[in-house]
């Protein structure tokens, strides 16, 4: 056997490995942070998707009343607060901006209104989430589920969910007709090219599911470090100079 083949072979198995790896990890990173009850609980938005190809629940305790936590849902959004987790990914897909910004929100904008059913999340790249439900100090659901859950002590529990038909396929038709150039020029292959949209359904699997296991379990902790007076952004001294006008939410 020749030494490329023992190359071949060799790359092979160790992308097997990696693949089987991720298989066997894949559960616990569906429901990072959540216990049994939590992932198996009937949720506000579950009945959304009745036959999602993914459901993710995760969670995490953050140490102070839901009344603390709720204003930080409140202002998420691209051009607004932000999503608070990883921003530069953010920044490095779709050149993001925020109302503090190169990163998301330290502290509450009043100057932000508040999300309503029948808005428009900015979500980056022209894609929006529509607000379907809103119940103050219990609930969000935009496209993905948040929960908040009292505690005794003061404390919140903060639940996520996310149960539809994957990311790439559904942030591609989310592209509204107004949005720049290359959004619209994906949207329209994912619509209109064959194979387009199953392939991208096998990077859902692959590579979408563990980023946004990424940015979610990132965007857990980022609220909960603000909701607790935890969070600071003193490395991006130049956030100042490149703030932005705050988009409002679009209905």
């Amino acid at each position: 056997m020749s030494i490329r083949w023992k190359l071949y072979l060799l790359a092979g198995g160790a992308l097997a490995a990696e693949v089987a790896a991720y298989l066997l990890w894949r559960p616990r990173m569906l429901r990072w942070g959540a216990t049994d009850g939590e992932a198996s609980a009937s949720l506000p938005g579950d009945d959304r998707a009745s036959h999602p190809r993914v459901q993710s629940t995760r969670a995490v305790t953050i140490d102070t009343p839901p009344e603390q936590v709720w204003p930080w849902l409140m202002q998420m959004g691209i051009g607004r607060a932000g999503l608070y987790t990883h921003d530069w990914v953010e920044r490095l897909m779709f050149h993001a901006r925020y109302v503090e910004g190169r990163h998301s929100a330290t502290r509450i904008h009043p100057e932000l209104p508040p999300l309503k059913v029948g808005d428009a999340v900015p979500m980056g790249a022209g894609a929006f989430a529509a607000v379907s439900d809103v119940e103050p100090y219990r609930h969000l659901v935009a496209q993905e589920t948040f929960v908040l859950r009292p505690l005794p002590g003061g404390k919140t529990r903060l639940i996520t969910r996310y149960r539809g038909m994957g990311f790439l396929s559904p942030a591609a038709h989310a592209i509204r007709p107004d949005a720049g150039p290359v959004p619209r020029l994906i949207r329209f292959a994912v619509l209109r090219v064959p194979g387009v949209d199953l392939a991208l359904r096998a990077l859902d699997f692959l590579v979408a599911d563990p980023l946004h296991h990424y940015m979610e379990t990132g965007m857990l902790t980022g609220i909960k470090a603000r909701a607790e007076g935890k969070s600071s952004r003193a490395d991006d001294a130049d956030a100042a100079d490149s703030a932005v006008e705050p988009v409002a939410a679009t209905t």
